[in-house]
């Protein structure tokens, strides 16, 4: 066999496994992003209703909370007309964000399919593109190698499925220094976090080399711990399966339905309102807390190094909002103004690079009552001051798939927003 049947031979299984991988794939054709907007207690009654219920097909990407709020809700196109007489006789009008959900993902499997071209060819790895989780792996294991005076790359314990839940350290040789927190990828469909994670990991790094002042300045005062992709296996099923997964990939004990919602599952507050025991449901919070090992794995590591943490910070998508706890109660903490001080001031510093509209409050004020959640167990348990979740791009246009040629831009701004807070807080 020559060179060229060898050749031949490799692209047509390249293609096959291309192809048999495509059949995976859950596919919205016709699927609607609608946006509602109760204006009455029926409507929003009405619309709380189908969210709590466990059965119901319709897919809330934001949650009824007031009833003045934006509700974003992905409709089947089974559901569409008798959905639209339900709200229509509710007194509710409805906007389609999303004509047809399919076309927005296939733009977006159209730039992945330039990324296996790239890979081929040996191009350099590109921020400007979502990427699988042994992409993400190869990028980090490789900055320790670019920098290895800088940065430090371990493993802090495994997913459900074995996979690596991969640790990165920045900061400079010396004494003890403050330490920064910051976790991506906690929901599986939510992309454009661990790209947001991997531009800042990658900035943090090459500026301080080149010499830039503010990352200079950031890096030797403060031990940054970076963790990119905190869900692995869901993020993967996002790839291979499913492309709005949400949660986990765990096996749930006499259930057919898989995962928990890790953003449920921390232990503080845990179950007390604003999670499910179901665990069909995108937020069950787990058999119990921490009984998730990606989970578990971060707040070992924490509370192994406790003494140290000036600040924890959680990315997630969408809605462009900067939250703080409580989660669990409307009631404020009482050092709340502390922690939206320094935050008004970065977002100040994000909003002058594009303009964009991000807003600071607590997660009841701003979204919903939610329990189990990362940031008040960082600021209930940890004691870390300055907790917050960042909920990044956009605020509805394009919801959880976010295109790629979004992701720079995303990242510049909340990295000039995280060099003007680190700042403040020192």
């Amino acid at each position: 066999m020559g060179v060229k049947d060898l050749y031949r031979t490799w692209m047509f299984l390249f293609i096959g496994f291309a192809y048999y991988s495509n059949c995976n794939l859950t596919r919205y054709d016709q699927y609607q992003l609608w946006r509602v907007r109760p204006t009455n207690v029926h409507g929003f009654n009405l619309l709380h209703k189908m969210a709590v219920n466990e059965a119901s097909e319709v897919d809330f990407w934001t949650l009824p909370v007031k009833n003045t709020s934006n509700i974003d809700i992905l409709v089947h196109p089974n559901l569409q007309n008798y959905l639209k007489k339900q709200l229509h006789d509710a007194g509710i009008k409805h906007n389609v964000i999303i004509d047809d959900l399919q076309k927005n993902i296939e733009k977006e499997r159209n730039t992945i399919s330039d990324e296996g071209v790239r890979k081929r060819q040996k191009k350099p790895f590109k921020l400007s593109q979502y990427h699988t989780y042994d992409e993400i792996q190869w990028f980090i294991n490789n900055l320790q190698t670019s920098y290895p005076d800088k940065c430090t790359v371990f493993t802090i314990g495994k997913s459900a499925d074995d996979r690596n839940l991969t640790l990165v350290k920045i900061g400079t040789k010396g004494k003890m220094k403050p330490a920064i927190w910051m976790d991506c990828g906690v929901h599986a469909r939510e992309w454009i976090s661990p790209a947001t994670c991997l531009y800042l990991t990658f900035r943090l790094l090459d500026d301080y080399q080149r010499g830039n002042t503010a990352v200079i300045d950031l890096v030797d005062h403060y031990d940054l711990y970076i963790l990119p992709l905190a869900n692995p296996d869901g993020y993967e099923y996002t790839w291979t399966n499913t492309r709005l997964w949400r949660k986990s990939r765990s096996r749930n004990r006499k259930s057919r339905c898989i995962g928990v919602d890790l953003n449920r599952n921390w232990g503080y507050r845990w179950m007390e309102g604003g999670a499910s025991q179901t665990p069909c449901s995108d937020i069950y919070a787990g058999a119990k807390p921490f009984s998730e090992p990606e989970t578990k794995a971060i707040a070992d590591f924490i509370m192994k190094h406790q003494y140290k943490w000036k600040a924890y910070l959680t990315l997630h998508s969408y809605s462009q909002l900067w939250l703080t706890p409580w989660g669990y109660t409307s009631t404020l903490p009482l050092d709340y103004q502390d922690m939206v001080d320094p935050v008004k001031r970065a977002i100040v510093s994000m909003r002058k690079l594009y303009g964009t509209q991000y807003q600071v409050g607590s997660t009841p004020d701003l979204l919903y009552i939610s329990v189990g959640r990362a940031e008040d167990w960082a600021k209930g348990i940890a004691k870390i001051k300055y907790s917050y979740a960042v909920e990044l791009r956009d605020t509805g246009t394009h919801g959880f798939v976010l295109p790629a040629n979004q992701i720079i831009a995303t990242a510049k701004e909340i990295l000039a927003g995280l060099l003007t807070f680190f700042k403040e807080i020192k």
